[in-house]
């Protein structure tokens, strides 16, 4: 029993209140404390206890080399008490520090997700705005395609993954979007090589790169001609975006948007993808290969 008195001591209160702050002092003093004053209790009480089971009148005899024994056992109470005790607590500190970091993860994805709908939604009613003055009509026609992108980025990507097919559909709205303003566009656009049902990625993912694809170039430009992929395979998707450079715009690294998605890429596809961007005098092109789960 008084070997129980010190495992649960040294584990429920000489550990956490002392050892685990670096007490270290403290706690050593305590535990010899700890120590000596129960053997000492546990070496009278079962001197008294056969005392009394014998009938003999009490009396106190005590021994060095039963103390020395009996110490023993409390040391070695001690020794698992502090063991388990701070093996839990290591095991507890991890788990601790593993949901403060994926905590923390999470919280930086959500203000990222925030700050890519901003900039694509400050893109769009940049077109609206041409629009009004140009073409009535058509700027009323963009706004009800803005109301659909607005719905799917507030209601559809608050989650870690939506359909791909989903996704598409999106960059072709916004693609669609563009037309209004440009006319009509390049056959190239928006190209889709194999089935993408059933496959998913990470929500608004691919914008930012077909965003820039439209904002760093000009009319003539995009005349030119633009061309925007999707690749499917079995368990991976390769996209690419190419279009054609604006002589006047030297702002061609993409900048806010595509370290917002460098960042995204690191931390939701970690060894999980390709990003490569290319540019030359007149054609910058992205091209980012996926492997999906």
């Amino acid at each position: 029993m008084f070997p129980l008195v010190v495992f649960y001591a040294c584990y429920f209160w000489l550990v956490p209140a002392y050892l685990a702050k670096r007490r270290i002092l403290t706690f050593l003093a305590l535990l010899l404390v700890l120590l000596n004053a129960i053997t000492v209790a546990g070496y009278l009480s079962i001197e008294v206890a056969n005392d009394l089971y014998a009938g003999n009148p009490i009396h106190l005899f005590y021994r060095l080399d039963f103390h020395l024994s009996g110490l023993l056992a409390m040391t070695v109470a001690a020794i698992f008490g502090i063991a388990f005790r701070s093996v839990f607590g290591w095991y507890e500190a991890m788990q601790t520090r593993s949901r403060l970091e994926k905590e923390k993860l999470q919280s930086e994805l959500l203000l990222l997700k925030a700050q890519v709908n901003p900039h694509f939604l400050f893109n769009t009613l940049n077109t609206i705005d041409y629009l009004i003055y140009a073409d009535q009509p058509k700027a009323s026609e963009s706004l009800i395609k803005l109301s659909s992108l607005l719905r799917y980025v507030i209601y559809e990507t608050v989650g870690d993954q939506v359909p791909l097919q989903t996704e598409i559909e999106q960059m072709r709205a916004y693609v669609d979007l563009q037309r209004l303003r440009y006319g009509d566009l390049s056959s190239g656009i928006c190209t889709v090589a194999d089935d993408p049902s059933g496959k998913m990625v990470a929500p608004m993912l691919f914008m930012p790169f077909i965003e820039n694809a439209f904002k760093h170039t000009d009319e003539a430009g995009i005349r030119k001609g633009m061309a925007i992929g999707f690749f499917v395979g079995a368990q991976s998707l390769e996209f690419t975006c190419k279009n054609h450079i604006s002589l006047k715009d030297d702002r061609h690294g993409g900048g806010f948007g595509l370290e917002n998605v460098r960042r995204r890429l690191q931390m939701q596809y970690p060894h999980r993808h390709e990003l490569a961007i290319d540019q030359s005098a007149e054609v910058f092109s992205v091209t980012l290969k996926l492997t999906l789960q």
